[in-house]
């Protein structure tokens, strides 16, 4: 398994470090034709934690056979819920947009806050 790993605060800030750093590793990993929808996956669960959990955060991107994926941990309790936007909706789009792109997602509780993860096949 490899992994990669940024920490940081929740500032609107964190989500265009955690797209680059999501863009260098697909492909430092070889999988550029996946780069668009991890950094999608990317920047959609980060920018949900900087503005529901607005606690600081860690992202991991985990690679093992057949899969990427993706987990963003944040200190908040409160476990995301899927909605359906409208659309005229102009936001809650966040977990719909990584419904679509992800192969499976989830949220699981952890001891100080929750994970919420999302895989995509390789």
């Amino acid at each position: 398994m490899t992994e990669t790993t940024l920490r940081a605060a929740p500032q609107t800030e964190a989500v265009e470090y955690a797209r680059r750093l999501a863009a260098r590793t697909m492909r430092t990993w070889a999988l550029m034709e996946r780069e668009e929808l991890v950094t999608a996956i990317v920047a959609e669960l980060v920018a949900n934690a900087v503005r529901h959990a607005g606690t600081a955060l860690e992202l991991r991107l985990l690679r093992s056979d057949g899969r990427v994926r993706v987990e963003v941990r944040d200190r908040a309790s409160q476990l995301p819920r899927l909605t359906v936007p409208g659309p005229l909706d102009e936001s809650h789009r966040g977990l719909f947009i990584v419904d679509r792109f992800a192969n499976s997602w989830g949220a699981d509780p952890v001891t100080g806050g929750k994970v919420v993860w999302a895989e995509v096949d390789i």
